[in-house]
């Protein structure tokens, strides 16, 4: 039997592949802590193995951090598929099957900002829908609480924003 070490580290690559898309930290960790398999402390060392050896890589955007499975993560899965055992496969499957929809929504508003060189703030915002951008809005604002209001704001109000914009737009 393998290490469970190494089950974390394989499982968050097939969950990773299976899914077809990014995923936030916490998606991955819920998946462990929801199935029992371990704990958060664990799973975060899992997360972090996985990304020193290059087998999965990390994109931040304002408070959030999606992981994807590289190739090099798809060829160490390739090799070591078998350690997920037909429970744990049932398991990725029933998680994702619950929660995809969700999670790709969740993943899709990005929200980020950074000092301008003239001063005050730039703010963007964006819907992805499989990675291609389906509204991206820069703004200049005077400060960073304004700036951090804007992400905040997005994540829970992206799509009536987005409406809204097109309806204006449309008519």
């Amino acid at each position: 039997m393998a290490e469970p070490t190494m089950i974390y580290k394989i499982t968050i690559l097939e969950l990773l592949h299976r899914s077809g898309f990014p995923l936030s930290n916490s998606q991955i960790t819920d998946f462990f802590l929801e199935g029992d398999l371990t704990d958060y402390f664990t799973a975060q060392q899992a997360i972090s193995d996985d990304e020193d050896a290059g087998l999965i890589k990390s994109v931040t955007n304002h408070n959030n951090t999606t992981y994807s499975i590289t190739d090099e993560g798809n060829k160490t899965l390739e090799l070591f598929k078998e350690k997920i055992t037909p429970a744990l496969s049932k398991d990725i499957n029933k998680y994702l099957k619950a929660n995809s929809i969700s999670m790709k929504e969740e993943n899709s508003y990005k929200a980020t900002y950074f000092k301008a060189d003239r001063g005050g703030y730039v703010v963007q915002l964006r819907i992805t829908e499989n990675e291609v951008p389906t509204i991206d809005v820069s703004f200049h604002v005077g400060s960073k609480e304004i700036a951090e209001t804007l992400c905040n704001n997005w994540k829970v109000k992206a799509q009536e924003v987005y409406d809204s914009l097109l309806d204006i737009l449309m008519n």
